[in-house]
């Protein structure tokens, strides 16, 4: 330990080889079906072991597991034997009040924490609920999850696309137009209004659109962006909110400027207008937009024409 603490690395004599190589395998019995091939792949990569492992190996671990009272079931996929651990004696025992309160910190996190964020608090507690024994809470914070209607292999997709913000072409599950294949290049995943969304530049009309992660049927292409694409120039509002002393929910392309008893002053950045608009249009009259001027007395005209029209019904 003190050799860790001192040079931040690990050795084989800080630790038992034989118990980590265990966890390891009982962690990953116990996410779902693996195969043996699946599991020698994972140790020959593990950064600490990258060692063979025989189905001899296997054997002698699977035994060991069978004999603390782990069951252990064998399924055939495609011609090939895979085994998880369904049932285990180290699942843990939550009271009523635990497992409201574990729901209730679920959500609070959620509403403050970055898309990419949640999806790792996301995966750790469904990977926790592995060792959880009791099934309606199981099942209540599966209700709750983020990622319950999310296609997670697309969703590790985009993560990895936009950290690099690749090109990417999509069959997307329009609600107006069906499925069709849609060109963007991706910048990050953004949470709100409890959906998981990918925010791209849309080739088509080269401004930042949030797209709905749960309507990517496929990511059919990824490549480096076009280098002559130009995404259209971003403008930064800057806002006004009364808030009766409450603190203001931001989205993610907003930052607090300014906060007094009763108001906020807050500033919102994007390129589409659209979407700027809308957000500005959410806070009705709560709402005085301070700046730029000419994005402000846009803004006013076209609450005019708004005015306009419902007078004119």
């Amino acid at each position: 330990m003190k050799e860790f603490l001192k040079n931040d690395t690990i050795s084989y004599n800080l630790m038992s080889f034989t118990g980590y190589k265990t966890l390891i395998l009982f962690s990953l019995m116990t996410e779902g079906p693996k195969s043996y091939f699946d599991i020698k792949e994972y140790f020959e990569n593990q950064p600490y072991v990258r060692e063979k492992f025989s189905m001899d190996t296997m054997r002698v671990y699977m035994n060991s597991f069978k004999r603390v009272g782990c069951h252990i079931k064998r399924i055939r996929e495609d011609g090939v034997s895979k085994y998880w651990i369904t049932d285990n004696p180290f699942k843990l025992k939550l009271t009523q009040e635990q497992k409201k309160s574990v729901i209730k910190i679920y959500k609070t996190l959620v509403k403050n924490l970055a898309a990419e964020e949640i999806i790792e608090l996301d995966r750790l507690l469904l990977k926790l609920t592995n060792y959880i024994a009791d099934e309606e809470f199981v099942e209540e914070y599966h209700k709750a999850s983020v990622l319950k209607k999310e296609n997670l292999e697309i969703v590790d997709q985009l993560l990895d696309c936009c950290r690099a913000h690749k090109q990417i072409t999509v069959a997307y599950n329009s609600p107006r137009s069906g499925i069709k294949d849609m060109e963007m290049i991706t910048k990050r995943l953004v949470y709100n209004s409890n959906k998981l969304y990918v925010r791209a530049s849309g080739l088509e009309y080269n401004q930042d659109t949030d797209f709905l992660v749960s309507r990517i049927v496929e990511i059919k292409e990824v490549k480096a962006p076009d280098e002559n694409f130009e995404s259209s120039k971003e403008v930064t509002v800057i806002y006004k909110l009364m808030t009766d002393g409450h603190v203001p929910d931001l989205i993610q392309n907003e930052r607090l400027l300014e906060a007094g008893k009763d108001y906020a002053v807050i500033s919102i950045t994007g390129n589409n207008m659209f979407y700027i608009n809308q957000r500005l249009l959410e806070h009705s009259s709560a709402c005085t937009v301070l700046e730029p001027e000419q994005f402000k007395k846009a803004f006013v005209e076209q609450l005019k024409e708004m005015r306009e029209e419902y007078d004119n019904d």
